[in-house]
């Protein structure tokens, strides 16, 4: 009996390595073999001629009802974003320059300053694509959003520094904020706080949309002329571009800022894929800069894709991964100009379009 158990003892020792190192190529192998394939590229998927005259505003996306909202001067263009057609178009308005959307599918909303003396929220159907309401703001409104835990609409008003606070349910104005400067680009967390930027004293303030208060006000120097603003509401990040080329992400809840990447010169908008863990960057020249985060505080450039000259508008769909950016050709001005308009470079006529970036 002894004898059997040493012979079984001696054979165990030997053959259990060997079964170890089989098991461990085997697995070796296997994960080899298994690897992901790595994801394509970012390229210009697709280029829809829109054509008008006119310049544009700040464009929204409705992903679920696959359209895609951009302000024209004096009109909204909708844009099925499945075949690039124009579905029609919001008019009656004079200037306009951002847009929000509200949560139910409904309205949206719309900035108006005139001619600078008046200044408006226009509220259009989105069946309908007919203006139902008229709501007035501070002067020269700009940006705007819509927070769906107040039920609000917030206009931030560039010349009279303030905000108004519009009830979505009666378009009723039921606060004026006061700014500490000019409001530039805007953002909300979905849950009640909205975010906006005052690039003159490169400040960002919260903004408690219940409370309907400024409730944190953060310097971020060194960074001037916060431009650009994008949110990872998950993991309380904001992004925005500096006059210095940097990118810096700031916490939403603390205000802590920090450089996670050298970004283009003139950057226009970002916007934030929290999804797929993409940044993307448009500037003016006409490169979409994508970043990876690697870590909260790390990303990493992955791509730069060519698009065209003027095309730092943009929104990116959080489904899967596209970009839209909107821009036309650009000529000098003909017509009865001062000097300086003569030379600024002027949108043909007819060459307005979307491109359309993907993988």
């Amino acid at each position: 009996m002894n004898n059997t158990i040493q012979h079984l003892q001696k054979l165990t020792s030997k053959t259990i390595p060997s079964a170890i190192f089989f098991l461990v190529t085997l697995s070796s192998s296997l994960l080899y073999s298994a690897s992901p394939t790595p994801l394509s590229q970012f390229h210009v998927r697709d280029q829809w001629n829109l054509g008008g005259t006119g310049g544009w505003g700040y464009i929204v996306l409705d992903a679920p009802a696959h359209r895609l909202y951009i302000p024209r001067t004096n009109r909204v263009m909708v844009v099925d974003t499945d075949t690039g057609k124009l579905l029609g178009e919001v008019e009656g308005m004079k200037n306009i320059r951002d847009i929000a959307l509200d949560d139910s599918g409904k309205y949206g909303y719309v900035t108006d300053p005139t001619d600078g003396s008046a200044g408006f929220v226009r509220v259009f159907d989105r069946s309908s694509l007919k203006l139902v309401a008229s709501v007035p703001t501070g002067a020269v409104p700009a940006a705007i959003v819509f927070d769906p835990s107040s039920n609000s609409v917030i206009a931030f008003n560039s010349h009279s520094h303030s905000a108004t606070v519009i009830d979505a349910t009666t378009n009723q104005v039921t606060a004026t904020i006061p700014l500490a400067g000019r409001p530039g680009s805007a953002i909300t967390d979905q849950s009640g706080t909205v975010f906006v930027t005052l690039p003159a004293l490169g400040e960002i303030i919260r903004i408690d949309a219940t409370a309907k208060n400024v409730s944190a006000s953060w310097q971020l120097a060194p960074c001037t002329g916060p431009s650009g603003l994008a949110i990872d509401s998950v993991r309380h990040q904001l992004f925005t571009a500096c006059e210095d080329h940097k990118l810096i992400t700031v916490s939403s809840e603390t205000g802590q800022i920090a450089a996670i990447a050298d970004g283009p010169a003139n950057a226009g908008d970002l916007d934030f894929d929290s999804r797929h863990n993409l940044l993307f960057v448009a500037d003016t020249t006409g490169t979409l800069s994508i970043f990876r985060r690697e870590s909260l505080l790390k990303y990493s450039r992955i791509q730069q894709v060519k698009t065209q000259p003027g095309a730092r508008t943009m929104i990116v769909s959080q489904n899967d991964a596209k970009a839209y950016l909107v821009t036309s050709r650009f000529g000098q001005n003909t017509g009865a100009a001062s000097e300086e308009l003569q030379f600024r470079p002027t949108p043909i006529p007819g060459t307005f379009s979307v491109i359309v970036v993907g993988r």
